[in-house]
């Protein structure tokens, strides 16, 4: 007689921690892995490049774990009481002025560098205070000697700045900013002992924008990208779930995650989410290959306000991510609509193509055109680019076409910009979804940078497309040396 054995059986668990979908991932209340191979061309991971003084860039699109990996790192960084470890974002910045984004930089560079002093008792904090109150950030001079002064108070610390979402600082500011980096940068740069010890610009689209002047002190082989989950990082957090709740992903189920998101981040933990509550919640079946595409279904179908975020940027740049997603395309790195689609991580590189960068966005965002097509056929729109001290003439221009909007016409010029909108990508909506430009010509006009590298190519490629461009000269200029403009029919008459 054999004798009677009792047969275990797992039960299932309440998880103690979910899927973190955005933000500060908190180990302690959400599942995480560290990311890994964050080096730069060289393979130097970015706590050497710090070590070491560096000044770089790091790409790092939106959902990408990026929060969580910069404030893990500088938890890491501040285990030695010599660093102090600040975190700034533009994101908000781009319709400051200037009096308003030097304020904000001074209370966030002054609140933290000080509550960093507390916690490492540093002796010198009440001097460095004294400093602080007695100096007022308002300008790029001011910024310079600010590190300046820091650096005969405290010598011995090492200010690391990272600021994120840098291409939402105002359009003035980029080159004074940048300047004075560099200036600090080549002012120190032999130093051991210096205050700005490193930096690390994140939201840089290319290496180009930050040369100024032909020099940079951001060295390209310094550029670092924060890597999407790889097939492991993926076993290992839908692992830690397991642990807590006895419920199996299989292996094929989790190389499918993998297929079908390249490991973007958000994705990953949205489908644990669904995988979890939604598609087998509450028991310890194990999740299959099937449940994956239950649950990639669903996402699809589902509204939420990362697909809605990246539905705009697909907007701006449609042509660009339709002609990716249907055939084969050269990755160009400096092609403005592809940097922009590949900072929103729309896009990535693949070999020498650029392609879409899963295929979840590819079906997520594959029907965008016929969208919009429909909705540009509703309404017209007028573009007018100008330069802001011509504003009073803008003032006139619209004084004439003010009517035509009660004729269901749009007229669109950058005021309508919203606050916390970022410029670059909205002009570049505006232009490219206009039937018609009106230029106001002036020399101020000509002499803008802005207006030159931002809005003067897409207002070109937009008209072989077959918007109308109407140049309007307003003040005696030397138009009609400029390549773009000298072929084009001036009003009035011959300019």
């Amino acid at each position: 007689m054999k004798p009677f054995i009792k047969e275990f059986k797992m039960n299932y668990q309440p998880p103690k921690r979910r899927f973190e979908k955005s933000g500060f991932v908190n180990p302690e209340t959400a599942y995480y892995v560290p990311l890994e191979n964050v080096t730069n061309t060289d393979n130097e991971d970015m706590k050497t490049m710090v070590d070491h003084g560096r000044y770089f860039s790091i790409f790092a699109p939106r959902q990408s774990g990026k929060t969580t990996f910069f404030m893990t790192f500088s938890m890491e960084l501040e285990k030695d009481s010599n660093y102090i470890f600040i975190l700034m974002s533009f994101e908000d910045c781009s319709n400051y002025s200037s009096h308003q984004f030097y304020t904000y930089l001074q209370e966030e560079i002054y609140e933290q560098l000080l509550h960093r002093l507390e916690n490492i008792e540093c002796y010198q904090k009440e001097e460095v205070k004294t400093f602080l109150n007695g100096h007022t950030l308002i300008d790029s001079a001011s910024f310079f000697s600010l590190f300046k002064g820091l650096n005969n108070i405290i010598t011995q610390k090492k200010i690391v700045i990272f600021i994120d979402e840098f291409d939402g600082i105002p359009v003035n500011e980029i080159e004074n900013m940048l300047t004075t980096i560099r200036k600090l940068y080549q002012k120190y740069k032999k130093h051991t002992d210096k205050a700005l010890y490193s930096v690390g610009l994140v939201g840089i689209r290319n290496i180009t924008q930050l040369v100024v002047g032909g020099v940079s002190p951001f060295n390209i082989a310094d550029h670092v990208e924060i890597p999407p989950f790889t097939l492991q990082n993926i076993r290992d957090l839908y692992q830690q779930y397991t642990q807590e709740t006895n419920q199996p992903f299989t292996e094929e189920a989790v190389q499918q995650i993998y297929e079908q998101t390249q490991g973007q981040p958000w994705l990953v933990n949205r489908l644990g989410t669904i995988l979890t509550k939604q598609i087998k919640p509450e028991t310890i079946d194990p999740i299959e290959i099937d449940d994956v595409n239950k649950a990639i279904q669903h996402l699809l179908q589902e509204k939420n306000a990362h697909f809605d975020n990246l539905k705009e940027k697909v907007l701006l740049y449609k042509k660009t991510f339709n002609k990716i997603n249907a055939e084969q395309v050269k990755f160009l790195p400096y092609d403005d609509a592809q940097s922009w689609l590949y900072q929103y991580g729309l896009i990535r590189k693949q070999n020498d193509l650029a392609v879409i960068s899963n295929t979840i966005y590819s079906k997520c965002f594959s029907d965008v055109s016929d969208q919009m097509n429909h909705m540009t056929e509703q309404k017209k729109k007028i573009f007018i680019s100008y330069c802001h001290k011509d504003k009073g003439w803008l003032g006139i221009i619209m004084n004439y076409l003010k009517g035509l909007e009660h004729e269901d016409i749009d007229i669109w010029f950058d005021k309508k910009i919203k606050t916390g909108e970022q410029w670059n990508p909205v002009i570049a909506d505006a232009i490219q979804t206009s039937h018609m430009t009106i230029c106001l010509i002036s020399q101020d006009y000509l002499n803008s940078d802005f207006i030159r590298t931002k809005e003067v190519p897409g207002i070109l490629n937009k008209q072989k497309e077959g918007m109308i461009v109407f140049p309007v000269l307003i003040r005696n200029c030397t138009w009609k040396v400029i390549s773009w403009l000298k072929n084009l029919q001036m009003f009035p008459g011959d300019g």
